[in-house]
């Protein structure tokens, strides 16, 4: 068998401009308290989480059709790509809470990956991004498996399937109860969150798919169809958030995930691969090396305030706000250069070794 191509050597720069995109919303949400008391529609924000899920679903889709997936060398390939700067951003906040005097509590948990299996505290200790980060581990794990079944299976069911799951754990909730149950950790977790990674595997399916003839039809109902998507996206989110006295339906707010991903996989099936489009977007080197960073930028901004206040400034307004994102910006810039990037690379070339050992003879 020839070597396996890594999925990130055939994305097209679509791909990492939105990478991008979803770093600046959750930037953007975390920063909003800075010039606002109440973040409002800067919390729609959030959902730059679920696009990042449904862009890993639609960069790994390719493994759920048939192209081979070894195991070993992928779990080394994404060990390097995701765990050596996470650790290093780990650090950073362990070292920013040992200045500010804060105590360092549940290291261990954040060291494995496991800060969102026990309560909120420990998940949003040293930083509320790191709660992302078990579900796409987990995404990575089972990978091979969700590859193996989707030899045996239609992807369209295995979707179903996940939303389903999805749903379940949403109807098993109790509103009234603050309790940190297994259903709630779950919903958290690949069994809540599996319908997003699912819906990028869709989005990547509906286009490759299709007739070349008809795929710039198909990308324009997409698009009108993603257009749609995200203005129910905001009305249900106005609805779970603006009604102080009368709260949200549970199927509303338990779904804003949900929802948030298949606008966004509309949104990636209309753009995503389309020859030309990376060209057609405003600042569009700015937009790709921006993705580069996402991963060091979706870390370490909660760090930057952190940083200022020790130096004697709390960042606030506007210019906090920029001061923030400068420091952001260059900490992930040299995260990448320094971190990110040579582990990458060291991990693909691990893996193309190991992938390259011959076989033992069959008896």
């Amino acid at each position: 068998m020839s070597p396996e191509i890594s999925p990130s050597q055939r994305e097209d720069p679509v791909i990492e401009m939105l990478r991008g995109l979803a770093a600046c919303m959750v930037v953007g949400t975390h920063y909003a308290s800075m010039v606002a008391t109440h973040p409002g529609l800067w919390g729609f924000a959030s959902t730059g989480v679920d696009l990042f899920f449904v862009l890993s679903g639609y960069v790994f889709a390719p493994y759920l059709h048939g192209r081979p997936l070894a195991t070993l060398p992928h779990l080394v390939r994404r060990f390097f790509r995701l765990v050596p700067l996470y650790w290093t951003a780990l650090a950073c906040y362990l070292l920013l809470s040992s200045l500010q005097g804060r105590a360092m509590l549940y290291v261990p948990e954040h060291f494995l990956f496991l800060h969102t299996a026990r309560s909120l505290e420990i998940a949003t200790y040293y930083n509320s991004a790191f709660w992302s980060l078990p579900p796409e581990v987990e995404f990575y794990l089972v990978l091979p498996i969700l590859a193996w079944a989707a030899t045996r299976w239609r992807l369209a069911w295995g979707v179903a399937l996940a939303v389903a799951m999805h749903l379940a754990l949403v109807a098993a909730a109790d509103p009234a109860s603050q309790a940190v149950t297994a259903r709630a950790i779950a919903t958290i977790h690949l069994p809540g969150l599996l319908c997003e990674f699912a819906l990028g595997a869709m989005a990547w399916h509906l286009v490759q798919t299709a007739p070349g003839g008809k795929q710039r039809a198909l990308r324009l109902v997409l698009g009108l169809l993603a257009l749609a998507a995200t203005m129910a996206l905001f009305h249900a989110f106005i609805a779970d958030t603006g009604a102080q006295r009368d709260p949200a339906p549970l199927w509303i707010g338990g779904n804003m995930g949900l929802l948030a991903a298949t606008a966004y996989a509309l949104l990636v099936s209309a753009v995503a691969g389309a020859p030309g489009a990376a060209r057609q977007v405003p600042l569009a080197a700015f937009w790709f090396w921006l993705g580069q960073c996402s991963y060091g930028v979706y870390l370490l901004h909660n760090a930057s305030p952190q940083a200022l206040q020790l130096l004697g400034w709390k960042p606030q307004g506007w210019a906090g706000i920029l001061a923030c994102i400068l420091l952001t910006l260059c900490a992930a810039w040299m995260a990448h250069k320094a971190i990110e990037h040579p582990m990458r690379t060291w991990g693909r070339r691990i893996s193309l070794r190991w992938q390259a050992r011959p076989r033992p003879a069959q008896g």
